[in-house]
C-alpha cells in the first residue's frame, strides 16, 4: 500500500502523560480528523499540556462550565494549551489542508498562536458537541457537521500530492527535489504550503522528520541517538540534540526516559 499522510498518525505524547482521561479515534470523509477527548489532572486549578509540531491545526472545545473554544494553528515549536481545573476537553486535529474553519491567509498568519474561537461555523460546533453527554455522541455529531462544511479544489488536492511525496521520503527530500518530481516551481509549491499549512514546505518536510524521530524513540529499541541522527541526516549529533529540543522543549535524553517512565 502506498504510503501516504492518512497513515502517519501524529505522535502527541503529552496529552497522555500530562491529562486525564486521555482517549482518540479518527474519522475519514473527504479529509481525516482526529477526534480526541481529555481534561486536567490537577482538580484545583488551571495547568498546562503541550502541543508538539506534527503539521495539523486543532480546535479544543471546553464541555464543562467554562464556555470557550481555541484553535490551535500549526507550529514549528513547542506550544503550551492552558486547562481549566474540572474541565473536560473535546478536540479535534485536522489533518494538514483540512481545516475548514480557515482561510489561507488566516492560516499563514496565525501560524503558531492560540486563537478564540469565534466564527459562526466554530459557534454551531461548540453547541452540537456542548450538548451530549459523551465522547462517541460528540465525534458523531461534529463529524456529520463537518462534513456539511468541507470542500474541495484542485490546489487543495495538488497540495495532498506534495504531502505524499515528502512522507513518502520520511521528509527527507529537498525542495529543489520536490519541484522535479511534482513539476512545480518552488515559490509556487510554497505559496501552497503557506495557505494550506501556514508554514513553507521545508518547515513541512523537517516536521514530517521530527515525527518519524519521536516513532523511532517511542518504540524503545535502543537505537543510539547518534544512529537516528545519521538515518534523519542531521548534521551530527550537536545539531539533532538542538532540533529536537526546539520542537520539545526537551533533550532525547529526557525525552525517551519520559517515555519509558510513563511507559
Amino acid at each position: 500500500m502506498k504510503k501516504s499522510l492518512s497513515y502517519l498518525e501524529p505522535i502527541q505524547p503529552f496529552f497522555e502523560l500530562k491529562t486525564n482521561n486521555f482517549y482518540q479515534d479518527c474519522v475519514e470523509s473527504q479529509g481525516k480528523y482526529w477526534f480526541y477527548s481529555f481534561s486536567s489532572k490537577n482538580k484545583a486549578a488551571s495547568n498546562n499540556v503541550t502541543f508538539l509540531p506534527d503539521g495539523c491545526t486543532n480546535l479544543v472545545i471546553a464541555c464543562g462550565k467554562y464556555f470557550e473554544a481555541h484553535m490551535v494553528f500549526n507550529t514549528v515549536e513547542a506550544v503550551s494549551f492552558e486547562m481549566k481545573p474540572e474541565t473536560e476537553y473535546f478536540a479535534i486535529r485536522f489533518e494538514p489542508g483540512e481545516n475548514p474553519f480557515s482561510k489561507g491567509d488566516e492560516i499563514k498568519a496565525n501560524a503558531g498562536k492560540i486563537i478564540p474561537a469565534e466564527t459562526e461555523y466554530l459557534k454551531e460546533i461548540y453547541f452540537l458537541v456542548t450538548k451530549e453527554p459523551s465522547f462517541e455522541q460528540r465525534m458523531t455529531v461534529a463529524s456529520e457537521f463537518l462534513q456539511t462544511i468541507e470542500t474541495n479544489s484542485s490546489t487543495k488536492e495538488l497540495f495532498k500530492q506534495l504531502l505524499d511525496i515528502i512522507v513518502s521520503k520520511n521528509g527527507l527530500i529537498k525542495i529543489s527535489q520536490l519541484e522535479d518530481l511534482a513539476g512545480y516551481s518552488s515559490r509556487y509549491i510554497n505559496h501552497l504550503f503557506d495557505m494550506n499549512a501556514g508554514l513553507s514546505a521545508k518547515q513541512f518536510c523537517n516536521i514530517i522528520k521530527f515525527q518519524l524521530v519521536l516513532g523511532e524513540i517511542n518504540k524503545g529499541q535502543g537505537n543510539s541517538f547518534s544512529k537516528i541522527a545519521a538515518d534523519y541526516r542531521f548534521y551530527d549529533q550537536s545539531h539533532f540534540i538542538h532540533e529536537f529540543k526546539a520542537y520539545t522543549g526537551m533533550t532525547p535524553s529526557d525525552y525517551s526516559e519520559a517515555m519509558k517512565i510513563a511507559g
